[in-house]
């Protein structure tokens, strides 16, 4: 394999177009090119045995970045698993030729406090909140931290969109709030608006607002018809993007719910609904059981729909109010 990709690359040169116009050309003597087609599954090949590295921890890779999910009986298992782990991954990263980055290494702990972890002379202190993959993940598995980011983020999108693009027209700004703005909510959407409490969710929709108030240049505070300017442009509220991503996910997980149906025929078994799972203590939290919910407020129209374009069309039909 080695020598197929070699010869694969040997003589291949790359080059930029601007406009049509091309620079000079030059090969690469190291590496395979970023976005070339080999790159995804060198990469792959390289890093797939990191999963498998050790057996202690349940590893969670996404590109270049990783995690280790660590348990124990006890706090002082926990931490012999902590140690073992950091010293697993570090020799991985030895061989592969690489240095693991202490700087950017974070330790958390849920329900206890793990002993903070010297890893290449570097000393990594336990923290009560991390931020993998852009969402900040807090040792009490709540999302105050997040929701706080997120909307800062937004208000100060919402201040420049008053500011930097006060001379452009209505849908030019619409067009800046739906990339500055509610791609800020949809990101991670899934992982956290499900699990977010009224109160979270009304300080989201205060900073999404906010959004909204600048597109047409309106006062930061005082009584707005919020909705009818969002129907005007067809922007959903964050309740009906909650719905949205909650309805989709639901439809993605159809073959976990559809199965021949058994016993008697009743109006929900028709609709192909489920039983819905205990919802007392943390299992009424669990996405699972809210996507169970969602499944059954589907229509059989969508649940049984096997094309995913029409399958969003008819969900964001349902979901929104516009």
């Amino acid at each position: 394999m080695i020598n197929w990709t070699t010869d694969y690359l040997h003589g291949c040169k790359q080059f930029v177009d601007v406009g049509g116009t091309f620079s000079e050309t030059w090969e690469l003597d190291v590496g395979v090119g970023q976005g070339k087609p080999l790159s995804a599954d060198l990469f792959n090949l390289a890093s797939l045995s990191n999963a498998l590295w050790t057996t202690i921890s349940e590893n969670v890779l996404y590109a270049d970045d990783g995690g280790d999910v660590i348990t124990g009986d006890s706090e002082a298992e926990l931490n012999d698993n902590i140690r073992s782990t950091a010293l697993l991954r570090s020799s991985w990263f030895k061989l592969a030729g690489l240095t693991l980055n202490a700087a950017k290494s974070e330790l958390i702990g849920f329900g206890t406090t793990p002993e903070p972890l010297v890893i290449e002379g570097s000393t990594i202190f336990p923290s009560s909140s991390i931020k993998f993959l852009g969402l900040t993940i807090q040792s009490n598995l709540k999302f105050d931290e997040h929701v706080n980011d997120i909307s800062g983020k937004m208000r100060s999108c919402a201040g420049r969109i008053r500011a930097d693009a006060r001379h452009l027209s209505v849908n030019d700004r619409r067009t800046l709030f739906n990339g500055w703005i509610r791609s800020i909510v949809g990101s991670n959407a899934l992982a956290y608006i499900p699990h977010l409490c009224s109160n979270q969710l009304q300080k989201l929709n205060a900073a999404y607002n906010a959004g909204i108030r600048s597109i047409f240049n309106l006062p930061k505070k005082g009584y707005v018809p919020i909705t009818t300017l969002r129907a005007r442009l067809k922007i959903p509220s964050i309740g009906e993007i909650k719905d949205y991503i909650l309805f989709f996910e639901a439809w993605k997980r159809r073959s976990e719910y559809l199965g021949p149906v058994q016993g008697a025929v009743t109006r929900g078994r028709a609709n192909l609904n489920v039983p819905i799972p205990n919802k007392k203590g943390i299992a009424g939290k669990l996405l699972s059981t809210i996507l169970c919910d969602y499944w059954n407020r589907l229509s059989r129209d969508i649940k049984t729909e096997s094309k995913i374009n029409k399958a969003k069309a008819l969900i964001k039909r349902l979901s929104f109010d516009f």
